[in-house]
């Protein structure tokens, strides 16, 4: 399986069946531009999909939201904050010290 994600290349819409087949173990919701509390508003439409409930993101409870205006749509020294909120989120048994920071937000 490819990852969604697409190194050195522009971003690009991707079809729901691609995030099935796919089979997520975390999903991080970092829309550009927008706060956490915007993306809540897209998450509740993502439980809508076909399909979401049986995601192992959304089984193990490893959805996140976070600030993407704040940490990841502009270089700067937030990037250093952007990388230590991804390890975090990515391995937090070797980063607890990490979790919960400011702009992200856990959905149980």
């Amino acid at each position: 399986m490819e990852p969604l994600g697409r190194k050195h290349q522009k971003s690009v819409q991707i079809a729901w069946e691609q995030v099935l087949e796919a089979q997520p173990e975390v999903i991080v919701l970092a829309l550009c531009g927008y706060d956490v509390s915007r993306v809540e508003r897209d998450l509740e439409l993502l439980r809508t999909y076909p399909g979401f409930d049986a995601l192992p993101a959304t089984r193990e409870n490893r959805i996140h939201l976070v600030d993407a205006n704040a940490f990841f749509s502009r270089p700067g020294p937030r990037i250093v904050d952007s990388l230590e909120l991804l390890a975090g989120i990515l391995h937090p048994e070797n980063f607890p010290e990490l979790l919960p920071v400011v702009g992200l937000l856990e959905r149980r």
